[in-house]
């Protein structure tokens, strides 16, 4: 549901600073409705001044005249990216804060930094607003039976199947980019409200990740709100049928050992797959660790 008032947007600007471990101003006004109103800016005049994209004036609410420097607070991912990539990322915030009013998800540096990595805004999402496979989706069918036939079984959901389709025909394991940017999204909130001593009254679920995510909302854009709902789906499913989602707060044992070196043989490990899954497909590689000792 868009809101796209100026009170909504700076209740969303206040959140991502919140966000970002600062304050959004010294009142109710807030800087961007105070910048706004000093420039002669006007309301109706937002989605076309947004359009402007790295030229939109908006970019410069942030800037400290004294200095000449962007005090708009960043995700630690984009700190050091180009003056471009860090615009981009400004726009992104501001106008899904104009939008939605609330802030995208804190993540949104490292989201925006893999898709702009993998280009995934080229990426061709129609065949998501399908309710059956697709026809890629069915040779992907065939070929998961043929190498991965218990992994074939799980995907069960067309949507689940017409994702993974889609990653396939771009290179990527797209299916598993999003569902690895959720857990890392649902992970960082409950760590940021542990530091902060919050109980969290509810864990983020893949819907409101979804409707929160830069990315996904482009897609929307492009080719509208059932695909991003489906991506949502499949997004789910994964977690339900492939890879269960970590369980927050359980009691586990703690490891007594180096986690550097355990997170070196990780490392090893998807490096020995990359170097030998392009010429040895399929690939069966088993893997474990035993750790010095553990404790509760």
């Amino acid at each position: 549901m868009t809101t796209r008032t100026m009170k909504s947007t700076c209740d969303g600007l206040r959140l991502w600073y919140q966000q970002m471990g600062q304050t959004y101003g010294t009142d109710d006004t807030g800087l961007f409705t105070q910048w706004f109103d000093d420039g002669g800016f006007e309301e109706p005049d937002m989605e076309e001044e947004f359009d402007e994209k790295l030229d939109c004036a908006y970019l410069e609410f942030a800037m400290n005249e004294e200095t000449e420097t962007n005090e708009f607070p960043f995700p630690p991912e984009v700190v050091n990216e180009s003056d471009e990539d860090k615009k981009l990322v400004q726009l992104r915030v501001i106008r899904h804060c104009w939008l939605y009013g609330t802030a995208p998800n804190a993540d949104i540096g490292w989201v925006e930094k893999k898709a702009k990595e993998y280009n995934l805004d080229a990426i061709d999402f129609a065949a998501m607003a399908s309710d059956k496979p697709s026809s890629a989706a069915e040779t992907t069918s065939e070929l998961l039976k043929t190498h991965c036939p218990k992994l074939r079984e799980r995907i069960g959901e067309p949507d689940l199947l017409n994702l993974t389709a889609i990653g396939q025909q771009h290179g990527l394991p797209l299916l598993i980019y999003l569902a690895d940017c959720f857990v890392r999204a649902r992970l960082a909130q409950h760590v940021e409200a542990k530091k902060k001593g919050h109980e969290i009254s509810q864990v983020l679920t893949v819907s409101n990740w979804v409707a929160s995510n830069p990315y996904l909302q482009r897609v929307a854009d492009k080719h509208g709100d059932k695909v991003k709902n489906k991506i949502a789906m499949a997004i789910t499913a994964f977690g339900h049928r492939i890879a269960p989602q970590f369980t927050l707060d359980a009691t586990r044992p703690v490891v007594d050992d180096d986690l550097s070196e355990i997170v070196a043989y990780f490392n090893a490990a998807v490096v020995f797959i990359l170097e030998h899954a392009a010429v040895s497909y399929p690939l069966q590689f088993d893997f474990s660790i035993a750790v010095r000792g553990c404790s509760q």
